[in-house]
């Protein structure tokens, strides 16, 4: 294939050869050296050409790698295997150099993708219908059920994504809501909560709970489809609790997942951007959804089921697959645990 890229390059006048390919379970990536003065919007341009000359299973996405002075193309394999969220927790260790590590899925290398929830607090999260957005919000979910000092709240006025978890034997589902008053009455319980902790914390001049880790359980507070709330009469009071809480939940051990179909500027607010410095998206509809995601483009030309891009302070869009995780089989797991602790 290396050689046909660089024949592809000749055809397309790009002065550019490819120096390396490589493929995972997922993917498939060739690095790219760049001519003086080749520009690598060249590339971004014939992007698409070039996926149909290479015969590729996905659009191409373009992406700078400065470190190493190349351009990487990426694109998806075919009939790619499921990546089951059980079977890569059971098989690997979690990080020690993470306070509290998540587990997303692979990235487009092979390599086991940890997120750190306690440096990476506050995320926002979009995706279309079939994108694996919800998939990924209960990957979430079943990493909450692996810490033992954690609680989770839930917000979903669909009524349906989180439905599997109301009325749950489980000491780490807190509460799941339905409605715009509930969420809002969330929202001020947790306000609530973070200022009595730094009640707490300042009377015994403790400045964050990474000082004192076994302090206070740790809370993760996830919205799905955020622009129902953000738009329900205008959804100012919303957006203010959100920020506040945003502002100074992570010293508190509070930490917020924000997701929603419709990546807009009047759902991912400048207000709520500045406060969720990470940033997750499954496949998106346009470039203009990327780009309110992302900042960037290439969400858009993301495959679905579990494609994904994370862009945060510690991975630079990466590109992973999301690992699976079943609503259902978390719950029985969960339920059966319970059982067993009951019984002894």
């Amino acid at each position: 294939m290396i050689d046909s890229l660089n024949e592809i390059f000749k055809a397309f006048k790009i002065r550019a050869k490819c120096v390396g390919a490589n493929t995972h379970r997922h993917f498939a990536y060739y690095d790219v050296e760049l001519d003086p003065g080749t520009r690598i919007s060249r590339i971004q341009r014939y992007a698409n050409e070039l996926a149909i000359a290479m015969r590729a299973n996905s659009a191409i996405i373009v992406k700078p790698i400065p470190s190493q002075g190349i351009v990487r193309l990426q694109t998806t394999l075919r009939n790619a295997d499921i990546v089951s969220f059980d079977e890569l927790y059971d098989m690997y260790t979690s990080p020690s150099n993470q306070t509290l590590p998540f587990l997303l899925g692979e990235t487009d290398e092979g390599e086991l993708l940890f997120m750190d929830m306690a440096k990476n607090p506050h995320l926002l999260v979009a995706g279309s219908t079939g994108s694996g957005k919800s998939v990924f919000l209960h990957t979430l979910i079943n990493n909450a059920f692996r810490h033992s000092n954690m609680k989770v709240y839930l917000v979903d006025t669909k009524r349906v994504e989180f439905s599997t978890y109301a009325n749950m034997q489980s000491s780490t589902i807190a509460h799941v809501s339905n409605t715009y008053q509930e969420a809002m009455n969330v929202l001020e319980h947790l306000n609530c909560i973070m200022d009595h902790r730094y009640e707490y914390m300042a009377g015994r001049g403790i400045q964050s709970v990474e000082e004192a880790p076994d302090l206070f359980d740790n809370i993760l507070l996830i919205i799905d489809e955020a622009a129902d709330l953000m738009l329900y009469e205008k959804g100012k009071a919303f957006e203010n609790l959100v920020a506040k809480l945003a502002q100074k939940a992570r010293a508190a051990g509070i930490y917020m997942v924000f997701a929603t179909q419709r990546p807009s500027v009047d759902v991912f607010t400048g207000l709520i951007k500045a406060n969720f410095p990470a940033r997750l998206s499954c496949k998106v509809t346009s470039k203009v959804d990327s780009k309110v995601i992302l900042d960037r483009q290439g969400a858009e030309n993301l495959i679905g089921r579990g494609d994904a891009i994370l862009n945060n302070s510690a991975f630079d869009m990466t590109r992973l697959q999301v690992a699976y995780s079943d609503p259902a089989q978390i719950r029985t797991n969960q339920e059966s645990k319970c059982q067993r602790y009951s019984n002894v």
